[in-house]
């Protein structure tokens, strides 16, 4: 792993957490302690009702979705798409976007300080 900050400017003083953090989390351990998190906080959000969005939002991420798809390498479009049609490839992009979203916002209000 890089001893790159990970914020521009970041104090020297941090070096020593992130080479501890990249020594003890190393060779897959880290998903063994965040996997669980992120399992509850995924099956939670399936059961509830995606996050509240205004319909400019909604519509933006359709947009977004489709552009994602037609800017999709060539290849992997075309072997997508022997399998699924464009409208259900769009939903899936949408819908990862939405998560994308609401784990954003569940960072944001502290839900996954376990982290």
């Amino acid at each position: 792993m890089s001893n790159e900050p990970l914020i521009p400017g970041e104090p020297d003083w941090l070096d020593e957490f992130q080479d501890l953090a990249n020594r003890e989390l190393a060779d897959g351990s880290s998903c063994e302690q965040v996997h669980p998190v992120i399992e509850r906080w995924y099956r939670n959000l399936m059961e509830n009702e995606p996050p509240t969005s205004r319909d400019s939002v909604l519509q933006a991420m359709a947009c977004l979705s489709t552009e994602i798809l037609y800017d999709s390498p060539e290849d992997v479009l075309e072997s997508v798409l022997e399998h699924i049609d464009e409208e259900a490839l769009v939903g899936w992009i949408e819908y990862v976007l939405m998560v994308g979203r609401a784990f954003e916002a569940s960072l944001h209000k502290g839900e996954l300080d376990d982290l």
